[in-house]
This record gives structure tokens, C-alpha cells and sequence, in this order.
């Protein structure tokens, strides 16, 4: 038998001690892809699909946002599996966030069970099933 493979989930941000704990409660449930700011993110994009993205604002050189614009522009479907996690997020910077479509904002600090359930939301926003 083979084992069924978890579903991707490329998590983006510039904090290590962030991801670090991201990636510790989604490794049970999701094959977890991490960048630590956008420019890395994009090169990860350019050449793999993924269940769910979760996606800090905030980062030096490439914001969140500009990986924003580049999925409206190169896969805009892929905006229905983002899950925005980030800190100081003011009313005009929600605003513009819920403009590209994404699934959801989940403000820091976060609270795990939140995130779980927001990231499986995300990866089953394309029609597959979580086991």
C-alpha cells in the first residue's frame, strides 16, 4: 500500500520562531513548505502547486502583499487558499487584504486551533477531502 500523501501548505514568514511553531502544529496534517519572505515564496510558487498558503504581511523587501499581486496575477484561483497570519494590522491593510479574495486573516498572536482550522479550510477550499 502507499502512503496518501498530506496536502502542501507553504507557509510565509520572516520570523523563524513563527514558522518554527507553524510548522510544528501543521506537520501532523499537511506537508509544510517554508520561505522566509516573498521573494523565496515566489521562487516555491513558480514551480509547485499547494493545498494552502499561509501568508505574513509584514516582511522586509517583498511584503506580503506583493505576493498578493503575484498570484492575482499568475493563479488567481490559488487566492481562495490563502490564510493571512500576521501582526498590526490596521483597518486599511484588512481592507486591502480582503480585496484580492483570500480565504481569511488570522491576527498575532494567533491562536493554534485557529490556525489548524483555518489552514484545512484553505487546503479544502479545491474540492478535496482531509483524512
Amino acid at each position: 500500500m502507499s502512503r496518501i500523501e498530506k496536502p502542501s501548505v507553504l507557509l510565509i514568514d520572516d520570523n523563524e520562531p513563527t514558522r518554527t511553531l507553524m510548522t510544528a502544529v501543521l506537520h501532523r496534517e499537511f506537508d509544510v513548505h517554508a520561505a522566509n519572505d516573498g521573494f523565496d515564496a515566489l521562487e516555491q510558487l513558480k514551480t509547485r502547486a499547494f493545498a494552502a498558503i499561509v501568508l505574513d504581511l509584514r516582511m522586509p523587501q517583498l511584503d506580503g502583499f506583493g505576493v498578493l499581486e503575484f498570484l492575482q496575477q499568475q493563479s488567481p484561483d490559488a487566492l481562495r487558499r490563502v490564510l493571512v497570519v500576521t501582526a498590526a494590522l490596521s483597518p486599511r491593510d484588512v481592507v486591502r487584504a480582503g480585496g484580492f479574495g483570500i480565504r481569511s486573516i488570522l491576527p498575532k498572536p494567533f491562536d493554534v486551533e485557529a490556525l489548524l482550522n483555518g489552514v484545512r479550510e484553505c487546503a479544502g477550499s479545491d474540492g478535496s477531502r482531509l483524512s
